[in-house]
Formats: structure tokens, C-alpha cells, sequence
């Protein structure tokens, strides 16, 4: 790694006038003093302090230990005779001249002329790549990043031993979509709003690839966390500064937490503005958190969406083979050796994420999100099974019609009672799950003729308020004295 060139006085901290020896400074005046001393640059961001190092990046530097280091400027205790004036060089410090308060990790802190987007870039031990140029520069603390990776930045390495892994453990039509994952966790980019599920056999592969993952984004980018601390009141407090966020062991979340965590995984996927509450600090409001959610499972944890928003975000990778007791207990030194060469294969990856503007979902992948979206909607379970959807103006379906087959389908289905639904909540989620393919609910009354009553019949039918359009059910379907209100 590449030292970055401060001016470094020695030692630092050194004893600093500020004013005589009676000090008749005002707090600001101390805090500008201090900080035109102060060798290394400092920045205050969402409650935080940071000290630029000589990399060319930041260190979060708790405020006991800049306390510390004004207290030591002032050895004799001539100038800042009590704590409470050190307290208000703090607050002041947080709104000096320079120091940037809305700053938040991976912006441009001071923007240079022609400053690349902060989604292009990709930070490598040895400078920042720009993806949209090729170029490699300079780490600068003008770019607010709060660490680097250990790997360096090589564009003629190579990794075979990671190719050979990869066609192990993973099915090829799995290959483009994993590679284009990997480029784009590498960005802070979150537009594409996506998440991956590394679902399968244990000691199958998805360790190796979270593994390899969390080096490429580096320790100070990466975070890990459980289902249960993900629905926490502090849940999302220490992802404000990771480009990557490991749920490790997905099994599922207690059940008063289920809701939350669905809601969670849903708000931080779709690159929405959460507020974030934090532990003896101030909340957060409105952040849209950097990070892309990988999530590692045995199976597939159950959650209920029926609006299946969640499992069309999913880029599932399912893993068949377990490769216990025939473990390389070589590979992870080998894969190690080769992280510039799969930075690489990455970046490729991202290229043609960027050129289609969408990720590159082979038959597999597609059969296995769909399964997803089946298994966390039962209401899209039961329409694939009893209901034709055509999403014509004609076809109608009154309500209590469809809910009664609902029920029938229910006990065959033996569904559980968190995942059955009450009538007003059943037509809510039928219409969430098929809304996209065209189906609508209508609440005004009308005369509706039932074919499978009435066969050939020409009178005015059947009074009928609250109706489904664009469905039709099954016959087989059909229950006995289902208009019932």
C-alpha cells in the first residue's frame, strides 16, 4: 500500500499557544488554531470524527481520543485549564471551516475538476480504479473512504484456480450472473436494487465465495449480520460505511422479528431512505445505505411477501454438490494469491452489467427465483394453481367465489395460520401478486352471469360487488355456494 504525503510534524501532538497565558480565545478560535496545527486533516461526519492517515484514506477517530490529543497541545494546562473548554473546541470542530458535516462514505468530500461519479469507482490498495475509464489514481482524501482493501489493483493478473472453483461448485449458467454481482458489490452503486441468495448444500462452495467477496470489498467496507439483529431497533447502525452486508447463516428469524426483517432487507435492497437509529448517538435521517446484501443459507428462509417485490429482487444461486470430507484445504491461500486477477474478472463483469443494464439471469437462476416468489407468496401459490389469468376486461371473479376456493385450497395445502389470510387480506395480496400481469379489484355493484350456474342463461344474473378483473377460476376449482358474502 502507498503511503500518501502529509506533512508530519515530529511528534505530533506539540504544545500549541492558543492565546496567552490567560487565553482570552473564544472556543472557535481555539478549534482554528488547533486545527491549522493539526498535521493531518480532520472530518466530522453523521456524529462522527475522522483523521485522514498517510494512505490517503479515513480513520473514525473516537472523540475520547481527540480529546486527548488537544488535551496533550496544552501540556500545563496554561490555556484549556478545564474539560469544559476542550468540550467546546469539539463542538466547534464540527463546524469549522472545512469540516464537512452531510460528508458520508463514498462521496467526494472536496469534488476536483472532472471528479469521476463515486458509483464508477473502486477502491484497491494501491489506488482508486475507475470503472468507466479503466484508469487507476491516487487514493485521495478528497474521496471519503474509511479504508482499503488489502489487494492490489493488477490489470494483466489472472486467476485460474478461482475459474477451476467456480465450475465445481456452481452450475455455468451461474457464472455470468455471480460475476457481475461481484463487480457491481465492488461499486457503491445501489441503482440496480438487487440482493443475492447463496442457497444449498453445506460445505458446498458459499463460504469460499463469501470469502472471496469480503477481501475483494475489503474489512472496513464489509459488515456481517443476523435476521434477528437486522430487525433490531440499532439493526442498521453499522452499515452506514459498507459496500457489502453478509446475512451468514440465514435460518429464519424469530417469528416477531420475521415482518421487520422482510421490511429491512426490502427498504436497504431498494435503495431507500431509511432513518437509521443509533446507539447513544443521534438517528440518522434519510439514508440510503451503500451496501448490497448477500445472504447465505442451507435453504431458503421463510419469508412472506405477497407482493413478491423481495423475490424479484433475488439473484439466487443454488448450490447442489457438498464437498465434505473432499474440502482444498489449500484453496484459500490460492485464491488469496489471486484476488487481483478475480478483481479483474469482476470488473468484466461489470462491464457488461453496465452495457445491458441489467444482470444476466440464465435457466437456472430464473427456475430457481421463480420457486422463490412461489414459496414466499402463497397467494401467487394458489393463483398459479386455481385461477386463469388473462388480465381481460371480460373475465371477472367475484371475490367470495375466490375466496372460498382459497379456503378449500388452503386445507389441501396445509397452509399454517401465519400463512393463511382473512378475506380482506387475501383480496389485497392476490392483487399484489398479479397486479403486474393486468388483474384489478372492483368494488361497484353489478349483475354478473355465472356460466357454471347458468348455463345458456340470458337474464340479468346475479348482483355481484366486490369482483377481481382479468381472472378466471378453474372449474375444478369451484366450491359449492361460494357467493355467500
Amino acid at each position: 500500500m502507498n503511503k500518501h504525503s502529509f506533512p508530519m510534524f515530529e511528534p505530533w501532538p506539540v504544545e500549541i499557544i492558543y492565546g496567552g497565558p490567560r487565553n482570552k480565545n473564544t472556543p472557535s478560535q481555539n478549534a482554528l488554531i488547533f486545527k491549522k496545527a493539526r498535521p493531518m486533516p480532520l472530518l466530522y461526519a453523521a456524529d462522527d470524527f475522522y483523521t485522514a492517515n498517510e494512505y490517503g484514506f479515513w480513520d473514525l477517530m473516537k472523540a475520547d481520543d481527540l480529546r486527548a490529543e488537544i488535551r496533550r497541545t496544552d501540556p500545563g494546562c496554561q490555556y484549556l485549564s478545564t474539560s469544559g473548554q476542550i468540550v467546546a473546541m469539539l463542538d466547534e470542530l464540527k463546524i469549522t471551516a472545512g469540516i464537512r458535516s452531510a460528508a458520508m462514505p463514498f462521496e467526494w468530500i472536496n469534488t476536483p475538476d472532472d471528479a469521476p461519479s463515486p458509483n464508477d469507482l473502486i477502491l484497491a490498495g494501491n489506488g482508486i480504479y475507475n470503472a468507466a475509464t479503466g484508469k487507476l489514481t491516487e487514493l485521495t482524501t478528497d474521496y471519503f473512504a474509511t479504508g482499503v482493501p488489502a489487494w492490489e489493483y493488477d490489470a494483466d493478473a489472472e486467476c485460474p484456480a478461482w475459474l477451476k472453483f467456480l465450475g465445481e461448485v456452481l452450475h455455468p449458467s451461474f457464472h455470468p450472473t455471480l460475476q457481475e454481482w461481484f463487480g457491481y458489490t465492488m461499486t457503491p452503486d445501489t441503482s440496480l436494487e438487487k440482493l443475492a441468495f447463496l442457497v444449498g448444500a453445506s460445505r458446498g462452495g458459499k463460504g469460499t465465495i463469501k470469502n472471496v467477496l469480503e477481501q475483494l470489498t475489503g474489512e472496513a467496507h464489509r459488515g456481517s449480520i443476523t435476521l434477528n439483529d437486522l430487525a433490531g431497533e440499532f439493526g442498521l447502525q453499522s452499515l452506514t460505511d459498507k459496500k457489502l452486508i453478509i446475512i451468514p447463516d440465514a435460518s429464519d428469524t424469530e417469528l416477531a422479528k420475521r415482518a421487520t426483517a422482510v421490511e429491512r432487507i426490502k427498504s436497504i435492497s431498494g435503495s431507500d431512505a431509511l432513518s437509521v437509529n443509533r446507539k447513544n448517538k443521534p438517528l440518522l435521517p434519510n439514508v440510503r445505505l451503500p451496501g448490497k446484501l448477500t445472504v447465505l443459507a442451507n435453504r431458503h428462509p421463510k419469508f412472506i411477501d405477497d407482493s413478491t417485490a423481495l423475490a424479484i429482487r433475488e439473484l439466487v444461486f443454488t448450490f447442489e454438490h457438498s464437498f465434505a470430507g473432499r474440502e482444498d484445504l489449500t484453496l484459500r491461500d490460492k485464491l488469496a494469491a489471486e484476488l487481483p486477477g478475480i478483481a479483474n474478472w469482476a470488473i468484466e463483469g461489470l462491464k457488461r452489467l453496465r452495457e445491458e443494464k441489467k444482470f444476466t439471469v440464465g435457466e437456472k437462476g430464473k427456475a430457481a427465483q421463480h420457486q422463490v416468489a412461489l414459496s414466499q407468496s402463497p397467494a401467487l401459490r394458489y393463483a398459479t394453481e386455481c385461477l386463469v389469468v388473462t388480465g381481460k376486461a371480460e373475465d371477472m371473479l367475484p371475490v367470495p367465489m375466490a375466496f372460498a376456493a382459497y379456503e378449500a385450497w388452503a386445507d389441501r395445502e396445509s397452509l399454517s395460520g401465519r400463512e393463511r389470510r382473512n378475506k380482506n387480506d387475501f383480496k389485497e395480496d392476490v392483487i399484489a401478486a398479479l397486479r403486474a400481469r393486468g388483474v384489478r379489484y372492483a368494488v361497484n355493484q353489478i349483475r354478473w352471469k355465472d356460466p357454471a350456474k347458468l348455463p345458456g342463461f340470458r337474464g340479468v344474473g346475479e348482483r355481484v360487488k366486490g369482483r377481481f378483473i382479468g381472472v378466471k377460476l378453474k372449474p375444478e376449482f369451484r366450491v359449492e355456494d361460494d357467493m355467500s358474502p
